[in-house]
């Protein structure tokens, strides 16, 4: 085992030597600012520290939505603003909307996604980015993926940044462990993100100012997880996640993931992040994330079609969030997440004969 280790180590070390690293910061979480659950770290690879999968699960892991059973619903608007006044525009943004169904053979996945953030700090600029996902139940404690996804970006600021566009493909696998020490519903995960091209413009400015940037989000993106609920009692819940990810072997993220549960309706969400590179490069925040959601159940009467799917009664999650970037960089997040009909929690039941003639 040691000598596995140390030889991905070394492979790792090569690879960095081998290429430059110097993506703009924030490149890394392109399309994970969107929505207050991606902010606090709840949408992670292994779905998250009280496990929730939907439409945006399959930004990070497209294997986390494989036992979903209802249509999932999904749409959040993040309002990034920069106290830095030497950024020609304070102002910005990131929203998200998307759609889970799922089929008789594989769950499928779709979301689009639109960043826009022209701060020094975060040289994003404007990019539109789409994604779509099967996933697939190969046991019930092993599900699989496949993703794939491409974008447009731009900028209307500075006409000297230039366009770009990307296409590629994501896998991913979730094993659900089940009780593991202290730990119920333990659940790991991994994936790989990126296999194809990315964003390449070389005039955005990367974490290093002072170096030419490189490519993001960052080619070959390995991520790997784990979660579990550590405490579950008739009042609330507790959940613990972790995650990393290792961009082509030249930096080292980690997220973590704390959410209290209470009585299925209210759940506090709180992230932290350390980027290693950003992290050294100066370009980080240590102020957690956090994000409150409600979940309750609705009614729609008199409405044939939604009667006719059994979906006048649904469940809504709506939620609100905030996280610290780079300082200078806040942003103030709202979301909205819809299942139709109610989740089927009864065991099938099976006659063999009964009394009637």
């Amino acid at each position: 085992m040691k000598k596995i280790l140390l030889t991905l180590l070394a492979a790792g070390l090569c690879l960095s030597a081998a290429y430059s690293y110097n993506p703009p910061a924030g490149g890394e979480d392109l399309a994970l600012i969107s929505s207050p659950s991606n902010l606090s770290g709840a949408n992670s690879v292994s779905g998250g520290a009280l496990f929730d999968a939907g439409s945006t699960s399959i930004i990070v892991n497209p294997a986390l939505t494989a036992d979903e059973q209802r249509v999932n619903l999904n749409a959040g608007y993040t309002f990034l603003y920069s106290t830095e006044k030497l950024n020609d525009s304070q102002l910005g943004g990131s929203f998200q909307a998307g759609i889970l169904i799922p089929f008789k053979l594989y769950v499928f996945s779709g979301l689009v996604n639109g960043t826009f953030a022209p701060y020094g700090e975060m040289h994003l600029g404007d990019s539109i980015n789409l994604k779509a996902g099967l996933s697939k139940e190969i046991t019930e404690k092993l599900s699989v993926g496949l993703g794939a996804g491409g974008g447009f970006a731009w900028t209307t600021r500075h006409s000297s940044l230039g366009k770009d566009w990307s296409l590629y493909a994501d896998v991913g696998a979730l094993y659900k462990w089940g009780n593991l020490g202290p730990f119920t519903d333990f659940r790991i995960g991994g994936s790989v993100l990126n296999l194809g091209k990315m964003y390449t413009s070389v005039t955005r400015v990367g974490i290093d100012e002072t170096a030419e940037n490189t490519q993001y989000p960052t080619l070959a993106t390995l991520k790997a997880g784990a979660a579990g609920t550590i405490l579950s009692t008739d009042v609330a819940k507790i959940g613990l996640g972790l995650d990393l990810t290792i961009p082509c072997f030249q930096n080292l993220i980690m997220d973590l993931n704390a959410q209290v549960q209470f009585k299925d309706a209210f759940i506090i969400s709180v992230g932290e992040k350390f980027n290693l590179a950003e992290m050294i490069n100066k370009k980080y925040s240590l102020i957690p994330s956090v994000a409150f959601l409600f979940k309750f159940s609705f009614d729609v009467k008199n409405n044939e079609y939604l009667e006719s799917h059994s979906w006048s009664q649904s469940e809504m999650t709506v939620s609100a969030g905030y996280k610290n970037l780079y300082k200078t960089v806040h942003a103030i997040s709202a979301g909205v997440d819809i299942d139709l009909g109610m989740a089927d929690t009864e065991a099938p039941k099976i006659v063999v004969w009964d009394d009637k003639e």
